[in-house]
């Protein structure tokens, strides 16, 4: 037996796994589609839970309307479910389908439908049936695109992902093969179907998918290793976070001097993802803008680079962050509608007015009011990074009125909410990063995440 088949688990013992370290009590959605991996879950969910357990289940299936048969296939499955005793709820992606990049705008679709039924019913988490196999897959995808033994990539799909911040996805069978769920699915008399997308090698999944069924060049034992290396990078780079940064008004932060002597590849770790959280980005920096940024932060010389929209400012009193003023253009905002402003900012315009977000004309007395203690042309560039609102109200005359307010403010007349953005981690939180997720929210203000509902088998105690 490989190390890879000694680290498989099969269907019902992944759940009871499961099962064993939630936190009760517990309501489950599982995304069904009616393949073979998430009707096996939800089987086998419904096998290893014993009744008075405290954990109720409940399924979902989205109909992507990207098939003729989809919608017959979410009845099928509504009818599975209604054997199991399980309530199904149905949800369909409507409207315009992009004519490029399907799967991820399916993915896209997915989660959000999903999270609105999780939302409808107070989920405590979402289930997706992702496999062994998948993992592999995803693995292999990754590797390809850099052989580098320091590509974090390799660690593969987390076990547990919070969805924009409100509500945890789980993967209790990435330890169990496909094969193993279809022979537990057939034992019981139960049939699946079979997504014909499945078998199309115009995806690159369905590719990687036919080269390692013949090739078995998946480690899993090696994957692991990654897992534990990420996490532990990702949690010094947690603490040095805790310990050495501030943010002020979400859009100035600065790093210690005792910080920046850390270890290298903690410290370029913790501001690859500080900088895409403050340059608004979803995804930390490349590789080639960290080279550049560690290379003169090693310097040691006082002086500004600019990188993936941040400006580095080193100075003898630590390294200040912000993004750079080019490129903030306005948003307009209708009544009733919540949009996302330079990727930084989420403004909620509940008002009746149309509002207009830009960036806060800077003012000496002002900015350095807003940021006492700090260098007069730093306060100055964090103050114009910073958001302003402008509503737009019609008078009788048919005569358009401005009116500027401060960022945050929310009053009986106009009401705007404005909250931060997460950069990378505020539509996916993987498990592997939650404690350096954790420390941005903490210095942006954010609300605080739902506690990981299963025991966190990441960190070893």
């Amino acid at each position: 037996m490989t190390a890879a088949d000694a680290s498989t688990l099969p269907p019902v013992e992944a759940v009871q796994r499961l099962l064993a370290g939630l936190a009760k009590p517990a309501r489950l959605l599982v995304a069904i589609s009616g393949g073979s991996d998430s009707t096996g879950l939800l089987l086998s969910l419904s096998k290893a839970n014993p009744p008075g357990s405290g954990v109720s289940f409940f399924a979902a299936t989205v109909d992507h309307a990207l098939r003729p048969e989809a919608a017959g296939e979410a009845h099928s499955v509504a009818v599975f479910c209604g054997r199991l005793g399980i309530p199904h709820f149905i949800r369909r992606w409507d409207g315009e389908k992009p004519k490029t990049g399907v799967s991820a705008a399916s993915r896209e679709a997915r989660y959000r439908l999903l999270l609105e039924v999780a939302d409808e019913i107070d989920a405590t988490a979402i289930l997706t049936g992702h496999t062994f196999d998948d993992q592999a897959e995803t693995v292999a995808m990754r590797a390809a695109r850099s052989e580098d033994d320091n590509n974090l990539g390799l660690a593969g799909m987390a076990e547990a992902v919070l969805l924009d911040r409100r509500r945890w996805l789980l993967r209790p069978f990435l330890q169990t093969r496909r094969a193993d769920i279809r022979s537990f699915l057939t034992a019981e008399g139960q049939g699946w179907i079979d997504d014909p997308s499945n078998l199309d090698p115009h995806y690159e999944r369905v590719r990687v998918r036919g080269r390692l069924a013949t090739e078995s060049a998946f480690d899993a034992v090696a994957q692991a290793r990654t897992v534990e290396r990420r996490t532990a990078l990702s949690d010094a780079a947690a603490r040095l976070v805790r310990d050495h940064v501030t943010v002020r008004h979400g859009a100035l932060a600065h790093l210690a001097p005792a910080g920046l002597k850390g270890g290298s590849s903690v410290r370029r770790h913790a501001l690859s993802l500080l900088a895409a959280v403050l340059g608004g980005r979803a995804h930390a920096l490349r590789r080639d803008s960290m080279d550049r940024v560690t290379a003169f932060l090693d310097g040691g010389q006082p002086g500004r680079i600019t990188a993936g929209r941040v400006i580095f400012d080193l100075r003898r009193e630590g390294l200040y962050l912000s993004r750079e003023n080019r490129g903030l253009a306005p948003l307009h905002v209708p009544p009733g509608e919540v949009a996302v402003w330079d990727g930084r900012y989420r403004v909620a315009n509940t008002g009746a007015c149309e509002i207009v977000v830009g960036p806060t004309p800077p003012d000496p007395d002002e900015a350095l009011a807003l940021f006492p203690n700090v260098p007069p042309a730093i306060a100055m560039r964090a103050m114009g990074v910073m958001p302003h609102v402008e509503v737009f109200a019609s008078p009788p005359r048919g005569e358009e009125l401005g009116m500027g307010i401060s960022a945050g403010i929310t009053s009986t007349e106009h009401p705007i909410r404005i909250a931060p953005v997460l950069g990378p981690y505020d539509r996916f939180l993987p498990q592997f990063d939650l404690n350096l997720g954790i420390e941005f929210a903490v210095l942006l203000g954010c609300d605080v995440f739902p506690p990981l509902p299963v025991k966190d088998s990441a960190r070893k105690s």
